[in-house]
């Protein structure tokens, strides 16, 4: 057996600073990944503060940090953040976007939560300022004229959080999210002007404001921001804190580790993944690692653990801890909780990451020195799993962090084991309460029958106080031996977390045909609604630009707010304006849209004066409009596009185009047939007879222009209102395979949950599932062609049927217009390599 041994003396404790408090975890809020929450607010308010109770409430709350992005008003990977200030004199208005009332929201909760602000790239107003952030050396080539215009950026920001939401944020970093090369000349600058500036409004709390912290240099791998602090006494007294992302190491010098142990500064692991692909869906993998495996929950609990070991990081942020945006989008399937359904309510928890995570902070007072929080015994912590980030390596070598309450009475110690073999670990104890430990295990089922979550978080012994304990931590498990007592704390005892809230697709009037329409009045909401929103729009993601409802003498409108001039300095890249809209379960619709051009603004662009539509949205990771595999877009000279997977298609022109005039354009799908409409006359008719899409979300674009929208209406056309009414994962408990299938998670994401399951043609394998609907498609990704055998109600009703081939999230294989009621399914592979993402069942919601 697999052994280890190490000393727990708590005469070794250090107690003098919160260079080793552990802090737990926090929340970034970033990249428009909390967007959809404000909607679950107003459409659903129970779900809402249910996912803020499940990550920051109770005794023993999961998070400890709230830290948000300082928008652009550009996409930094998953969608954009609205810039709270857009003009160089301008006021703060951080009601736009869901970052500042999630820190007031969570202050309900936990009120001594700590926040940070970082940002991403520049706005507009800034860019002249601050071009050369993006050269190899701007640390020179910025000028330091710039450093007053940014600086006012954050002030304004800061101060309209606190006139807004009453609260004044605790850390700050002023330089970009991931410079390969901190900017060290404006980060001193920074500290000084925030501790020396005393022009403020009357009842302001300047000396909370003097207070700030400052946080640096959020680094991606990179790690020469430690050797600096370590190097230049100036910095350290500057900067409280030092993060970087994802690299678990330190420097080749050891830098961090000398920050923390010699001069007693907090290091942050200050964006971290959350697990991909939810515990119940890995326990079914292929490889037999349970609940662990790469980018797993395991993996993420040993990178806290070798993080501080190795670089002494004591705060983990998780990018993100709950995924608010529609899925699809760069870095999806990556989280702890998904909210991406706010008209119904409902959302999925990751209830095997959720109970990992909760291993440490239900077992330990998290937090900083000024609220008591434990602190970890670097001497009785290891970590020898191999690997900088996904710790794929070694992975059933020593994994351990030993927690202790800063008066020495209570210890906690948690062990990961993410290997294919138990570990026993031999505990001595000295100058230690002589207390029984209670051993706290979490594993995947024992056997098929048993549920994904059946062996969570449960009370697997006692042992009594000895000079040397043994705890024995079994494969792909994570142990927590402890002294405190919580067998009664219904906190502590697993119970599966669940919305409480049926998926339903987005129809807001099945007897008219009528998915989706919005004229940006909510009438039926409170009259302060859109004000306590800053204009956003219901169930919107932008992903380029600002799309936000103003007051026109018409009435509200949606209008694109950003011009060339307002555009931002990029992070690293993003595309013109856009927005996604509504439910990838809908199929065979049509969307009207009353809108205005913009005339007015005369300016250089290279994106053109358009309005665009784009069909059956699945999957957007740069961001564009084009990532709808239909789009027509309509130019202001009148001429049109139609382009299926960013293709142009089809051309056209418009004559007459009224450029002052509302116009009305309509882009319709039906069983792989286009249409397109302007002011009711028929442009085109395309037939898309090959590797067709057949259900998706909506999007609109537009250029760089103040266009205006007046009104968006989805109506189904399919002569009733047939939408994918449920979508089941490959590994889904309501799939049952035959043969020999591998099955796989942890993938790409733009996969459905980052798993898949194939199989060869052999005329055996095969898979079942059962519905209640008029019928079914098959979601995968074909390269090639394979052949399938399908038997429905028992009946062989295809006997060799070539699937399509196509990209993830493809439909390869439809069958629809089934008599509405129960059927059963079974698909055998005969030919070729099959591949499958999940099932969609369809139903007409008028039967």
């Amino acid at each position: 057996m697999n052994s280890t041994s190490f000393t727990i003396d708590a005469s070794e404790l250090l107690t003098t600073s919160d260079a080793n408090t552990f802090k737990g975890f926090g929340y970034i809020n970033c990249n428009n990944s909390s967007r959809l929450l404000m909607d679950y607010k107003y459409e659903h308010p129970e779900s809402y503060q249910q996912i803020l109770a499940t990550l920051f409430g109770g005794k023993h709350p999961v998070m400890r940090m709230l830290k948000v992005e300082l928008g652009d008003d550009a996409n930094t990977s998953s969608g954009t953040e609205p810039a709270p200030v857009r003009s160089i004199d301008g006021e703060a208005n951080v009601k736009r976007g869901a970052g500042y009332q999630l820190i007031a929201d969570v202050k309900r909760i936990q009120p001594d939560i700590k926040t940070a602000l970082l940002r991403w790239g520049e706005p507009g107003f800034l860019r002249p300022f601050w071009t050369e952030v993006k050269s190899s050396d701007h640390d020179n080539r910025v000028p330091e004229s710039a450093y007053e215009p940014m600086y006012q950026y954050y002030k304004k920001t800061i101060v309209a959080a606190y006139e807004t939401y009453g609260f004044v944020f605790d850390y700050v970093n002023p330089d970009r999210n991931e410079n390969k090369h901190p900017m060290y000349k404006w980060t001193k600058w920074f500290a000084d002007r925030i501790k020396s500036d005393i022009d403020f409004p009357n009842g302001f709390p300047v000396d909370e404001y003097h207070a700030i912290k400052i946080i640096a240099a959020d680094q991606n791998y990179e790690t020469d921001f430690g050797d600096a602090m370590v190097a230049d006494a100036e910095l350290r007294d500057k900067v409280t804190a030092a993060g970087f992302h994802y690299n678990t190491d330190d420097s080749p010098d050891n830098s961090f580790t000398k920050l923390a142990d010699e001069y007693h500064k907090e290091v942050w692991y200050s964006e971290g993944i959350a697990p991909m692909t939810f515990g119940k869906y890995r326990v079914k993998a292929s490889n037999g690692d349970g609940i662990g495996g790469k980018q797993s929950g395991l993996d993420v609990a040993n990178r806290v653990i070798k993080s501080y070991v190795k670089s002494r990081r004591s705060l983990y942020l998780f990018q993100p801890a709950v995924s608010a945006y529609y899925p699809g989008v760069n870095y999806s399937h990556k989280e702890l909780i998904s909210a991406s359904r706010p008209w119904s309510g409902e959302f999925d928890v990751d209830n095997v990451g959720l109970q990992i995570i909760k291993h440490f902070t239900d077992f330990a007072k998290t937090g900083w020195e000024d609220c008591g929080a434990w602190r970890i015994l670097t001497s009785a912590s290891d970590s020898q799993v191999g690997g900088t980030e996904n710790l794929t390596e070694d992975t059933f070598k020593p994994s351990y962090l030993t927690l202790m309450s800063p008066d020495k009475q209570d210890y906690s110690v948690i062990f990961v084991n993410d290997g294919p073999a138990g570990r026993e670990y031999e505990i001595s104890l000295k100058n230690i309460p002589e207390k029984d430990l209670d051993v706290w295990e979490s594993q995947g089922p024992k056997s098929a029958e048993e549920d994904y979550d059946a062996n969570l978080k449960r009370l697997r012994e006692t042992i009594d106080f000895a000079d040397v304990v043994k705890v024995f931590v079994p494969a792909h498990s994570i142990v927590t031996a402890t002294t405190l007592k919580l067998a009664d704390d219904n906190e502590v005892k697993y119970q599966r977390i669940t919305s409480g809230k049926d998926e339903k697709v987005l129809v807001q009037d099945v007897r008219t045909n009528l998915l989706y329409s919005d004229d940006f009045s909510y009438s039926d909401y409170p009259a302060d609604y859109l004000s306590r929103r800053g204009g956003t729009p219901r169930f919107t993601t932008d992903q380029g630009g600002a799309f936000e409802v103003v007051q026109t003498p018409e009435g509200n409108v949606l209008q694109q707010m950003i011009t060339e001039k307002e555009r931002a300095l990029d992070w690293e890249y993003s595309y013109a304006p856009n927005f996604t809209l509504g439910d990838d379960h809908w199929t065979d619709y049509s969307v009207k849209l009353d809108f205005q051009f913009d005339n007015q603004t005369i300016q250089n662009t290279a994106y053109g004066n358009y309005i665009g539509i784009g069909l059956y949205e699945m999957t957007d990771v740069k961001g564009r409009l084009e990532s709808a595999p239909y789009v027509f877009k309509l130019y202001t000279d009148g001429s049109y596009q139609l382009l299926k997977d960013d293709q142009v298609v089809n051309l056209g022109y418009v004559d007459g185009l009224d450029l002052d005039a509302h116009h009305i354009v309509e882009f319709t799908i039906v069983d792989g047939i286009l249409y397109s409409k302007v002011d009711d006359k028929v442009l085109f008719k395309y037939v898309d007879d090959e590797n067709i899409h057949y259900s998706g979300r909506i999007k609109i674009g537009t250029g760089f222009y103040n266009t205006k929208i007046h009104k968006i209406t989805v109506i189904s056309i399919s002569g009733g209102v047939t939408v994918t009414k449920t979508r089941l994962d490959d590994l889904d408990d309501q799939i049952i395979y035959g043969g020999n299938w591998n099955h796989v998670c942890g993938l790409g994401n733009t996969i459905w949950n980052r798993s898949l399951s194939s199989a060869q043609g052999d005329g055996e394998n095969n898979f079942k599932f059962e519905f209640d609907g008029t019928g079914f498609s098959l979601i995968g990704k074909q390269n090639r062609r394979s052949y399938l055998k399908v038997f429905i109600d028992g009946r062989v009703v295809l006997p060799s049927v070539a699937s399509q081939k196509g990209a993830d999230k493809s439909e390869v294989l439809i069958i629809h217009d089934l008599p509405y009621g129960h059927h059963e399914v079974r698909v055998v592979v005969t030919k070729g390599k099959f591949t499958l993402d999940a099932v969609d069942i369809s139903d007409d919601l008028r039967k």
